[in-house]
């Protein structure tokens, strides 16, 4: 997956995880900790992309 569709997808995710905490705090929990790594993920992509392309 493209790292930049990644970020924004993780950027929603947590976005419905903030939502979801006040109807149940484990999902709410569960959906943050998915959207944090979906973005840490794409944030790695862009960045090993962009180092191979310097070279």
């Amino acid at each position: 997956m493209n790292g930049i569709i990644q970020i924004v997808s993780g950027l929603v995710i947590g976005g419905a995880g903030f939502h979801q905490i006040s109807v149940d705090p484990i999902q709410g929990a569960c959906a943050l900790f998915l959207a944090g790594f979906l973005v840490m993920i794409g944030f790695e992509k862009k960045l090993a992309a962009r180092s191979r392309d310097s070279k």
